[in-house]
């Protein structure tokens, strides 16, 4: 029997969550970088994200195919373009910057989506990433995304860490719509694997 899945939250058709997911925009642009194998998967949560706060890009991260638009909008003058990722290493430290919300410019994040090795590939090998400031902090709340084998509770999946950049971002109400629909996109994939 063919499995039909909903191409809002990326559930089984008959555990959708999409009815629980509140659609809100931010202050600030979100644009996922995608790593190829990431659409595919069952337990991407970057589909909730696209779903709830609205003024989100999904961009897929091919190495020899760089996402032209989203170059295109880093190099806008009028955008302020951040890079979400932890300065873990000496030479991404000298990078790190706390943000700052210009309200003349148009602030973009972009936050690379994977598994933690796809995610350093990425930004390993994304030349057009180099001069970006980085965006990093180290949430207290540990994670509750369990759904891969070997969950690390000091790893916040895609949807907490954009959960936790709105709320730096003073984005509240996002945060709260988000938070929401992680929430159900979690009971309904524990449910739908149970049934």
């Amino acid at each position: 029997m063919l499995t039909h899945y909903c191409s809002g939250c990326g559930l089984i058709s008959n555990w959708c969550c999409c009815s629980q997911s509140t659609p809100t925009t931010s202050r600030v642009k979100l644009a996922l970088l995608l790593h190829e194998n990431e659409p595919s998967r069952p337990t991407t949560t970057s589909k909730i994200i696209l779903n709830t706060i609205q003024n989100t890009q999904a961009y897929l991260w091919k190495r020899n195919e760089p996402p032209l638009e989203l170059i295109q909008q880093i190099e806008d003058k009028n955008t302020d373009a951040w890079l979400l990722f932890p300065a873990d290493r000496e030479e991404l430290k000298v990078r790190q910057q706390e943000i700052k919300l210009n309200t003349g410019h148009e602030t973009l994040i972009i936050v690379p989506d994977g598994t933690w090795k796809e995610v350093r590939k990425i930004v390993r090998k994304s030349p057009w990433l180099d001069q970006l400031p980085l965006l990093a902090f180290d949430p207290k709340t540990p994670s509750r995304y369990d759904l891969r084998r070997y969950p690390d509770p000091d790893h916040l999946c895609t949807a907490e860490t954009v959960i936790e950049l709105l709320k730096l971002c003073d984005e509240l109400s996002p945060a709260t719509q988000l938070t929401q629909a992680f929430d159900a996109f979690i009971t309904h994939y524990k449910q739908s694997k149970r049934h």
